[in-house]
């Protein structure tokens, strides 16, 4: 079930990624009040590669996220894994309008039920994938899920834009030597919701970056420190609130750096899935990055 919770972090970290966004660059607020009522609706995040959407009712909600690939059969490929990883506990419908390996599906619940009110999506094209997700107050019908398939499958259009699609996979604050050091197999797929976040992926292996601005940073990371039972390393090079942690009690083995000033956080984090902890090596070369993104 690789796919899935590597989906699950790029989708969450696609999520938190801005609050209260003016607009979505690529899909009006007014076709998503037209194709699933309920409204109105609001943009909650939006920027190249992400927009999430919400109703009055906050479990009324609808978004994509983006993850480009190296290629166009690695895309597609990901996207045969990913049916693969969830067939057997999902209702899986074909979506052609989302590339030849694009499908909806409703995941089964301990009894065998699906929830007839919620819905996921993913696709393809070109390098560029799509993952996206529907929830509403009513069983969603074939012609929502269609509608939704086809805004999802607008969003696609990056796929042939040169400068768009190179503006999903620059994230400033990574260095690339690093990054291969710590996703060193495996072909690796790249999230930058906005310019404050980045995601990168392979083979089951997480790098995220997160800056958060805002008065109340410092006391923002220190409450992260406090949080999830972890073993946490001060970093006084990079300044009075920063720290390693690692070897956590809550969440998935990871390895999180933190670094705030008064008005600015920065988090970098690194999962290597598969249950393991990240090494003493790993973890040196989380700092590198965090000292790399710190002066970007």
């Amino acid at each position: 079930m690789r796919h899935v919770w590597v989906v699950g972090v790029l989708l969450l970290a696609a999520s938190g990624a801005a609050v209260a966004a003016q607009k979505c660059p690529s899909i009006e607020t007014s076709m998503v009040d037209k194709g699933f009522g309920g409204g109105p609706w609001r943009v909650m995040s939006g920027g190249p590669g992400e927009c999430s959407f919400m109703a009055a009712n906050t479990s009324v909600n609808f978004g994509f996220s983006h993850m480009v690939s190296e290629s166009a059969p690695l895309a597609q490929k990901a996207a045969v894994e990913m049916r693969e990883a969830i067939a057997g506990n999902s209702v899986v419908v074909p979506v052609p309008a989302l590339g030849d390996e694009g499908f909806a599906y409703q995941t089964r619940n301990d009894a065998g039920d699906v929830d007839p009110k919620s819905m996921f999506f993913y696709g393809h094209r070109g390098s560029v994938g799509v993952s996206g997700y529907l929830n509403l107050a009513a069983a969603i019908t074939p012609a929502q899920r269609d509608f939704a398939a086809n805004l999802i499958a607008g969003v696609l259009g990056v796929a042939t834009n040169a400068k768009a699609l190179a503006k999903e996979t620059d994230c400033p604050y990574l260095d690339d030597a690093l990054v291969k050091k710590l996703l060193s197999s495996g072909s690796v797929s790249a999230i930058v919701p906005d310019k404050n976040n980045c995601v990168m992926s392979a083979d089951g292996r997480v790098i995220t970056v997160a800056i958060t601005k805002g008065g109340r940073s410092r006391e923002a990371a220190q409450g992260m420190m406090r949080s999830g039972g972890c073993t946490i390393d001060p970093l006084p090079k990079l300044g009075r609130t920063a720290g390693v942690m690692h070897h956590c009690f809550e969440g998935n083995p990871r390895a999180q750096v933190i670094v705030a000033g008064d008005a600015r956080m920065l988090e970098v984090s690194y999962i290597p899935g598969q249950g393991q902890e990240p090494s003493d090596e790993q973890r040196a070369t989380l700092v590198e990055l965090a000292e790399f993104a710190s002066k970007r």
